[in-house]
């Protein structure tokens, strides 16, 4: 069960839209190398993805390499929604 500061920053995420298209997001949980496949890694490493990027043909779950050769790893991605998220965070707190 995700905590309050958790379920903050994962709304937050969700707000952004897909990484890819900007469509509505689900959140994919980024999980370590070896991490297997029945345990989620934290809350605060999600990156938001339509459903057609996240579980489609084409996806991270669909088609892993390829996603990764078109769009980067998991990893970069993250970096950059972490971004995002902080100057969204930002600009809440302008307007509060």
């Amino acid at each position: 069960m995700p905590t309050k500061k958790e379920r903050e920053h994962m709304d937050l995420v969700a707000q952004l839209g897909c990484f890819i298209c900007r469509s509505p997001a689900n959140l994919h949980h980024i999980r370590p190398k070896g991490t297997g496949i029945g345990r989620r890694s934290s809350h605060m490493e999600v990156i938001p993805l339509c459903y057609e990027h996240h579980q489609g043909k084409f996806s991270v779950h669909g088609s892993p390499k390829k996603f990764k050769a078109e769009y980067g790893t998991e990893k970069e991605m993250l970096e950059q929604v972490l971004e995002q998220v902080n100057l969204l965070r930002k600009q809440q707190d302008v307007f509060s």
